[in-house]
């Protein structure tokens, strides 16, 4: 392929990428407005910019978490005009096969993953962060719960029903290798040690009862930080110092490599949707209507986000393996549309 024909199928998927984007951006926004207007009275101009301001704060959040459904939109649309034009037909008449057409698309899809992963997505927890503190001037920091930290060097694992900065509420400390287990109605996280408070020790069958236990166990500071942050709150930067602690430190933390594949997993997911979108529109067919392609986009979307909830209760739960969960979706229908594509072609 020519290099001015790629840069005019990307051109026209970046074109229709910024007017779909845009649309929605602002239908986020009007319906976070109304939710905004709805929780805080406006009566006067200054409560009216207000409300605009957290509109505007909440919107990018929700904005980047269905980007991905944008971009299929976008390409499928793409797509479908070019097929409906007859401009896909001259093209495979000039000699250019479907994979050669495919190949604007993939770059496209490539390219507008890396800005999502690296700048949009940072942008939107950021946002969000912003909006918390705008609502609520006292906002420091949420409290992180149901956390599992797995030790397996020391056959310990440990679980937290909550966390905020360094203070613990529902600590759980279970050694496996013996009947040893430690619970606390509440703990303070210390440099060296943990202060532990209510709590209970069960030993060998045997129960004791303290006011009060430390516990000398050397949690990183950069660990404690990230722990009093949700996973789900995270950015790639923030998710990749936490792989890099978990191989420094040799602790396991599920929930936080479970988002970071998650998020290269929504990366993937934008190839996967060009190419989907090309099992959509080819074989080249006229008399495809909008709506056929709508609803098959409907359903596909709808079932890809079901099936991807499920796998990741599943990899939370200790059911699979986190890159399991996160990986076969993505891995099994971009062979699938691969081959449906090369069937198609021969």
């Amino acid at each position: 392929m020519n290099k001015r024909l790629f840069r005019h199928i990307f051109h026209l998927q970046l074109t229709a990428m910024l007017f779909v984007s845009f649309f929605i951006f602002s239908l986020i926004l009007l319906f976070d407005f109304a939710e905004i207007a709805r929780k805080f009275p406006i009566s006067n101009l200054e409560e009216t910019a207000f409300a605009i301001k957290l509109s505007f704060l909440r919107t990018p959040n929700t904005f980047c978490e269905i980007l991905h459904y944008i971009y299929f939109i976008t390409a499928t649309f793409t797509m479908w005009n070019l097929c409906h034009s007859h401009q896909i037909t001259i093209l495979k008449s000039s000699g250019r096969s479907p994979q050669q057409i495919l190949y604007p698309f993939i770059s496209c899809a490539f390219f507008i993953s890396l800005v999502w992963l690296f700048l949009l997505h940072p942008l939107g927890q950021w946002s969000d962060r912003c909006y918390n503190k705008t609502v609520n001037p006292s906002f420091s920091s949420e409290m992180n719960c149901d956390i599992w930290i797995d030790y397996p060097k020391d056959n310990q694992i440990i679980f937290i029903s909550g966390i905020v900065n360094n203070n613990i509420e529902g600590l759980h400390i279970y050694y496996l290798q013996e009947d040893h287990r430690i619970f606390a109605k509440n703990a303070e996280i210390r440099k060296n040690s943990w202060e532990l408070r209510d709590v209970t020790v069960v030993k060998d069958g045997d129960v004791s009862d303290f006011d009060r236990l430390t516990l000398h166990n050397n949690i990183s500071l950069n660990l404690l930080q990230i722990l009093s942050s949700s996973p789900k709150k995270q950015d790639i930067y923030g998710l990749y110092k936490v792989y890099r602690i978990q191989h420094r430190d040799k602790v396991l933390l599920k929930a936080y490599e479970l988002e970071l594949h998650k998020l290269l997993a929504n990366c993937a997911n934008f190839i996967l949707f060009a190419l989907i979108a090309a099992v959509i529109c080819f074989p080249i067919n006229r008399y495809k209507t909008k709506t056929d392609v709508a609803v098959k986009m409907i359903c596909i979307a709808v079932m890809l986000r079901f099936i991807n909830n499920i796998f990741e209760s599943m990899a939370y739960t200790g059911v699979l393996p986190v890159i399991v969960a996160c990986w076969t979706v993505v891995l099994v229908l971009l062979c699938l549309a691969v081959s449906i594509l090369v069937w198609n072609e021969a």
